[in-house]
Parts: C-alpha cells; sequence; structure tokens
C-alpha cells in the first residue's frame, strides 16, 4: 500500500492540530512536516516534495494561491479557509479541494479520499473501488427523470444550477458540481474545467490552444473547454492523448 506523504500548512496551531488529528486514524497518511507561514511552506514542499498538501489560504506573510505559484512542481493540494468567497480562485489554481473551517470529519475524509484517488492515477497505482452512482433522478415539479450515468455527454454550470447534457435534452438540476463529481465514478468521468465535467468515453478530440487551454471536441459535434489546470490528468485518463 502506497504511503501518501503529508504536509501541514497553516498559521494556527489548533488548525494544524485538527488536521493531523482527522488523520492521525489514517494508515496510509503519513504527515511529513508542517509549516505557519507562507516562506516556510514554499521551503518545506520544495525539500520534501509531498503528494499532499493542506494549506490554508489566509497566511501571515503570503496566501496559500502565492504558494502554490512558487513551487516548481505542487503536490496535491487541498485549501483550507474560513471563507467561502475564494472557492472559484482556488479551483482555477488547480485545487483538489477547497475547505471551508471548521469542517468536520466527513467532510474531511470526502476530501481525502479524493486526494488518495488523484494520488493514486497520477503514481499510476490501482485505486481501490468504490460505490458510484449509475443513475441520476431529475426532478421537474411532480415529474421525476431517471437518467443513467452512461447516457450523460456532459455537465456543466448555468447559475444556480447544473445542466446535464444528454443528447439533445438538458436536464436542470440544484447542487454543487463538486459534490455531484465526488459521486461520480472518475474511470467514467473528469472535470475539465472549474464548471464542467465531461464522460471520457464522449471525448473526439483535443485541440490545443495558445494559453495552455484546450478545445475539447465531443462525438456529437459539442465543443466545451478544457482548462490548463486539468489538462494533463485529462490527457492521462484519456491514455496520454
Amino acid at each position: 500500500m502506497k504511503t501518501i506523504r503529508a504536509v501541514i500548512v497553516d498559521d494556527v496551531e489548533l488548525a494544524r492540530e485538527r488536521v493531523r488529528q482527522y488523520l492521525a486514524g489514517e494508515d496510509d497518511v503519513e504527515v511529513v512536516g508542517e509549516a505557519g507561514t507562507g516562506a516556510e511552506a514554499v521551503r518545506l514542499i520544495a525539500r520534501l516534495m509531498p503528494d499532499l498538501a493542506f494549506l490554508d489560504v489566509q497566511l501571515p506573510d503570503f496566501d496559500g494561491f502565492a504558494v502554490a505559484a512558487r513551487l516548481p512542481v505542487a503536490p496535491v493540494i487541498v485549501y483550507l479557509t474560513a471563507h467561502d468567497d475564494q472557492a472559484l480562485k482556488a479551483f482555477e489554481a488547480g485545487a483538489l479541494d477547497y475547505l471551508i473551517k471548521p469542517f468536520d470529519r466527513e467532510r474531511f475524509g470526502r476530501a481525502l479520499n479524493r486526494a488518495r484517488m488523484q494520488i493514486g492515477l497520477k503514481g499510476g497505482a490501482p485505486v481501490p473501488a468504490a460505490e458510484y452512482v449509475k443513475r441520476l433522478a431529475i426532478k421537474d415539479k411532480d415529474r421525476t427523470d431517471v437518467v443513467a450515468t452512461s447516457e450523460v455527454d456532459y455537465i456543466d454550470v448555468a447559475g444556480h444550477y447544473l445542466c446535464v447534457h444528454v443528447g439533445p435534452q438538458v436536464h436542470l438540476i440544484r447542487g454543487s458540481l463538486g459534490d455531484l463529481e465526488e459521486k461520480l465514478d472518475p474511470a467514467e468521468f473528469a472535470r475539465i474545467h472549474r464548471s464542467a465535467i465531461v464522460r471520457l468515453d464522449r471525448v473526439k478530440s483535443l485541440v490545443a490552444r495558445r494559453n495552455g487551454d484546450s478545445d475539447l471536441w465531443l462525438a456529437d459535434g459539442a465543443k466545451l473547454l478544457m482548462s490548463r489546470n486539468y489538462g494533463e490528468a485529462v490527457r492521462k485518463r484519456l491514455g496520454g492523448a
């Protein structure tokens, strides 16, 4: 079993202690270092090259986004913060997840499981089997449509709704794209943008843009934007395209 080497970065000792407590019972995770400032974090991560970093957004010298930007090779990052107004910036920076303090053990556990999966995919290690949804129940007033996930082409965000695209049909559901992503089989679906998830077997081609983003074309002719922050992981899951 692969041991995940993790670091904890937060300027508040009690906050670091909470993360340590949540990790204490995880046999496959080893906390290899801690830091309380951005400068310490950059030095620590560059020296230890951990697999995973729990990284506070608000630090005394510079923020967690600046920490990630200064690293030649960044680990999988789960951002921690007391505020919910920087979630978009976190995902634009390539964060795996974003935990709002005070988070409970269950929410932390979901983030850790996502990290396990991402680290397993990066290292080519087998990912433990898990139960993922095979159907989506989509309510519209008094009617409920049941859509098999095998029929879904992609899902994107429109205001307060998620748009589930099934051929020419679009079903609207309420919820968080991140929460839905956790329920979908990562062997079948991938996040390609902060506001879009695609079914991998629908992808026909990728066309790179000069800024590092890509146009992702589906078999039905739909064109989606794939952010450069997700591009490398998606290409690996498509077989190194």
